[in-house]
């Protein structure tokens, strides 16, 4: 079960088609944020963690996985274009409870999973007190969980799943640890020396969402469409080709999301678009022209190795046309 904490709400539930994700996030760092924002998708749920305005550590659960950081963010951004729906929230936390909150979305599981009957429950308490942890003990089931948060092993409060807000109180978590089958995950913040990165400086969040956010289904303006008197039947040369031009549209489409990703197919819809069609690739100025655009809104999702081979690949499509 995927947790986080509910502290002050400065935003809640707002529907993420309402949402422009690069001006909240700039929000968010303007006003100096200390807390988390949570996206919950339906099939996903992301959380971004910040410390007085920079965004120090990022979380994507998706399909059983963990992507974290630089990752999560262009997977945030993927899931804010394609999802169907979702809802957005913000809470300011306390800085004790979000350095705990960073220990549980980003930081190393020193006990993962383990049954709390196999565990010295009072050694383990003693152990984050001794070695002044700053970390988030998970406690849970498949239908229940929660969450101790500790500052330099001292206790600086709790939450489980029914909470509204931070509780002084363990009666609640006490409880779900009593339940059969109950697990226990222990996340410690690393020591950072006073060190915090921002994770905003290291990928522009405004670039890549303006890269991918094309709608590759609107209808093109009339200025992009080919010309009538152009001709539309395929040249002599191409008949030696098996494949219709739709089939190497659609080939050129899965390149993109072969070697980018579903936004990298996102943006090759896009781009297709703005040169008129496929058959525009005929023309060696407009291959080059629908190349170096794919390449550029690429450098933020795939290496330049990865964005080399794919444009070999779609040339070598575009070839048979």
């Amino acid at each position: 079960m995927f947790l986080l904490p509910k502290g002050n709400p400065l935003a809640e539930n707002v529907p993420i088609s309402k949402l422009q994700l690069p001006d909240a996030l700039e929000k968010l760092k303007n006003g100096k944020l200390t807390g988390c924002a949570i996206f919950d998708f339906p099939a996903a749920d992301c959380a971004l963690v910040y410390d007085e305005g920079k965004l120090v550590t990022a979380i994507v659960h998706r399909d059983g996985n963990e992507i974290k950081d630089q990752a999560a963010l262009q997977s945030l951004v993927e899931l804010m274009l394609l999802a169907s729906s979702g809802t957005f929230s913000v809470y300011a936390l306390s800085k004790d409870i979000t350095l705990a909150v960073m220990a549980l979305v980003g930081g190393p599981a020193t006990i993962d999973s383990q049954e709390i009957k196999l565990i010295d429950f009072k050694a383990l308490l003693d152990r984050i007190k001794t070695e002044q942890m700053t970390a988030t003990l998970k406690i849970y089931t498949p239908e229940r969980a929660g969450l101790i948060f500790y500052r330099n092993g001292a206790t600086v409060g709790f939450f489980h799943d029914a909470s509204t807000g931070i509780e002084t109180s363990a009666g609640e978590v006490q409880q779900i640890a009593g339940l059969p089958g109950a697990r226990v995950d222990l996340r410690v913040l690393a020591d950072t020396d006073g060190f915090v990165l921002d994770l905003a400086g290291l990928i522009d969040i405004r670039a890549l969402w303006e890269a991918s956010s094309g709608n590759p289904f609107a209808t093109p303006a009339p200025t992009a469409v080919a010309a009538p008197s152009e001709p539309t039947a395929p040249a002599p040369a191409a008949a030696a080709s098996t494949l219709s031009a739709d089939e190497i549209e659609a080939a050129i489409f899965d390149l993109a999301n072969r070697f980018v990703g579903k936004l990298g197919r996102t943006l090759a819809e896009k781009e297709l678009m703005n040169i008129g069609s496929v058959a525009s690739l005929k023309d060696p100025d407009k291959l080059q022209e629908f190349l170096a655009a794919i390449e550029k809104g690429s450098k933020l999702l795939a290496s330049s190795n990865k964005i080399k081979e794919m444009k070999e690949a779609i040339s070598a499509q575009a070839a048979q046309l």
